[in-house]
């Protein structure tokens, strides 16, 4: 039978798998357990906010400081970042430690990590949202392409040339639509190696721009170009880099087919070296722009301003893309005047050394 008695109370919490410490009124760490120490580092005499790098504005719910107060136990959900940097999703527990003579002498507080089954949380509510948003995608472009089938159909019958075309331009139309979710769910699906090779960005733009040119305008948007003469050739993955272009040109002609007020529509591609060797790619529109606040929301996994005419996935997948090539992506916009997004792709030397 085990004897507990030569155990005393912190060896006991220094093997616990879960988060320990101990703090004294002035809300420093005056003990942590071995778990703890592990994962953030020497603590000793460091206030929490010191050492979890938390912010005042986000420290008023501080529970230690609450039990100091009532002598109760608090617990509260909260994201601390380790000494690597990531992020993690603990439930913080304060219990007061009470002295030989009954006096509040300090504040334990056990956080248990549930980063694992956030996640898990969070991919179970991405597979809904994407299910529902693709079912009623699928659904408009099925209506879309009977209602292409049924002009053609319509032509053939009556001998009419002009109907017969529009009719085909109809399907292909939506035939295209549902190619570019089959791409996004296959991409987002998988983990995938980019396939980086030696290319000319302004190549793969200028594709993309002849591939919406006609598209474009049938919506009355100009689409143009302005690529830097001087850009250099990059490692980047050309299916990657002309994924990401496509996705942020068709969101900019769907941010112009939703404003209302202007007369003319631009969607522009721009490209310019970066000081440090990168490559920058600007597509900017002067559509409906994102209101402030959404703002602080577009990089969340299926972001839409669309309503349910969008499933988010173009922006999930060039994000991920992004990621991939260990660059970043940002945005500038201001409601009823445009957004431009912009993409940076690193300098980088090809696997066999060639840059």
């Amino acid at each position: 039978m085990l004897d507990l008695s030569s155990y005393d109370c912190y060896r006991l919490l220094d093997v616990l798998p879960y988060y320990v410490t101990i703090q004294d009124q002035e809300l420093r760490i005056v003990w942590s357990n071995k778990a703890h120490r592990r994962d953030f580092g020497p603590a000793k005499q460091k206030t929490c906010r010191q050492l979890y790098k938390i912010h005042d504005s986000k420290c008023v719910d501080c529970i230690a400081k609450k039990t100091f107060e009532d002598g109760e136990a608090h617990s509260k959900e909260m994201q601390l970042t380790v000494k690597k940097g990531d992020r993690v999703s603990v439930i913080a527990y304060s219990s007061p430690l009470l002295d030989e003579v009954n006096k509040l002498a300090g504040v334990i507080v056990t956080s248990v990590n549930i980063t694992s089954i956030k996640e898990m949380q969070k991919q179970l509510i991405l597979v809904g949202q994407t299910v529902a948003g693709m079912a009623h995608s699928i659904k408009n472009i099925m209506m879309g392409l009977d209602g292409g089938i049924y002009i053609v159909n319509s032509g053939i019958k009556g001998n009419d040339q002009k109907e017969i075309k529009d009719g085909w331009d109809i399907v292909l139309l939506n035939f295209d639509k549902l190619s570019h979710i089959v791409k996004d769910i296959l991409y987002c699906s998988r983990e995938r190696e980019p396939n980086f090779g030696l290319i000319h960005p302004n190549m793969v733009a200028t594709e993309v721009y002849n591939l919406f040119k006609d598209l474009a305008s049938r919506y009355s948007i100009e689409i143009r170009v302005d690529l830097d003469s001087t850009l250099k050739e990059a490692v980047v993955d050309p299916e990657g880099l002309h994924t990401v272009l496509t996705n942020l040109v068709t969101n900019a002609m769907d941010a112009c087919k939703m404003d209302l007020w202007k007369d003319t529509h631009l969607v522009e591609i721009r490209t310019r070296n970066g000081f440090d060797g990168s490559t920058i790619i600007e597509v900017a529109d002067n559509g409906v722009g994102i209101d402030k606040d959404l703002k602080n929301h577009v990089f969340e996994d299926l972001f839409t301003s669309k309503g349910d005419k969008g499933t988010g996935l173009g922006l999930m997948v060039t994000q991920k893309i992004m990621r991939e090539h260990g660059g970043s992506i940002t945005f500038r916009s201001r409601p009823s005047q445009g957004t431009t997004f912009v993409v940076t792709f690193p300098q980088r030397n090809l696997p066999g050394g060639e840059s």
